[in-house]
């Protein structure tokens, strides 16, 4: 019986000892990360001009755009498929979706937007 403490105690501690390696390397581990994300220069991206154009694609259709001062309302005709890479392309020109709805129409889909722009100034 006291074999088997003295190893349950050993094995205690190893296991101790090997949780607190882990820890010691996780921490630097995120430490590395940390100082990776400072050291990265940040050059702003370019975003590319919005146009509603650029949303008639292969699975999508504009049905409307309606500009105002904040932004406006896009409509398409669309893909299931076609419905995140809408979202993908307006990050890419800096604007952004305030609210959203999909709604069917007959054989179609219809995707309509509300966007916001930012206000320059």
């Amino acid at each position: 019986m006291l074999v088997t403490l003295i190893f349950l105690s050993s094995t205690h501690h190893e296991e101790r000892d090997a949780l607190i390696r882990l820890r010691a390397s996780h921490h630097q581990q995120w430490a590395a990360l940390y100082r990776l994300v400072d050291t990265t220069p940040f050059s702003e991206e370019k975003t590319l001009p919005f146009s509603p154009l650029d949303f008639q694609l292969s699975g999508a259709q504009l049905v409307s755009w309606h500009p105002s001062a904040q932004g406006g309302e896009l409509a398409l005709k669309t893909l299931w498929e076609a419905v995140p890479s809408a979202f993908t392309r307006l990050a890419e020109r800096n604007v952004s979706v305030s609210r959203f709805s999909l709604s069917v129409e007959g054989d179609d889909l219809l995707f309509t937007l509300q966007l916001e722009t930012p206000h320059e100034g």
